[in-house]
């Protein structure tokens, strides 16, 4: 009986197995070339050092169960930011671009940033994050944020 090869179609007398892009495939001498030889795995035989495994039993287990202690205590990690956005911000950011003669426009595509979005924060409708705002600080040569606390170095 022939055997045909499973990516020509060919008849040929021996077929090879080889691995074409993670698939297995019974094909002729010729068409090898296209895939690396397959190994079919070898079953691992217990190694006689190891300890045979375990056998599952039907009674129930005699360990406890896991119970989270009720005596720890944690500490809180706090996060606190002593730096915030000005209230003022759209006027800061208003003044010093009018100040500087730039459009908004020009503004905006500067800090690489959309023309709509600016003046959504200009006009004080959407608050920057801290990434446009150090972009706006850089550019326009401004102060958006505060100190909420004061160093104690500086009493």
């Amino acid at each position: 009986m022939p055997s045909y090869c499973e990516l020509c179609g060919g008849s040929t007398q021996g077929l090879k197995t080889v691995i074409i892009d993670g698939s297995i495939f019974n094909v002729c001498l010729s068409c090898s070339k296209r895939g690396k030889p397959y190994q079919p795995p070898i079953p691992k035989k217990q190694i006689s050092n190891q300890p045979p495994k375990k056998q599952i039993s039907n009674q129930p287990s005699t360990k406890k169960p896991f119970q989270k202690p009720t005596n720890l205590k944690f500490n809180k990690i706090e996060f606190f930011d002593d730096n915030v956005l000005k209230s003022d911000f759209a006027d800061i950011i208003h003044n010093a671009r009018l100040k500087k003669g730039y459009t908004q426009e020009y503004v905006a595509n500067k800090i690489n940033e959309k023309v709509t979005l600016f003046k959504k924060i200009e006009t004080g409708g959407l608050k920057p994050n801290e990434i446009i705002s150090k972009k706006l600080e850089r550019f326009l040569g401004i102060q958006l944020y505060e100190r909420l606390i004061e160093d104690d170095d500086e009493v």
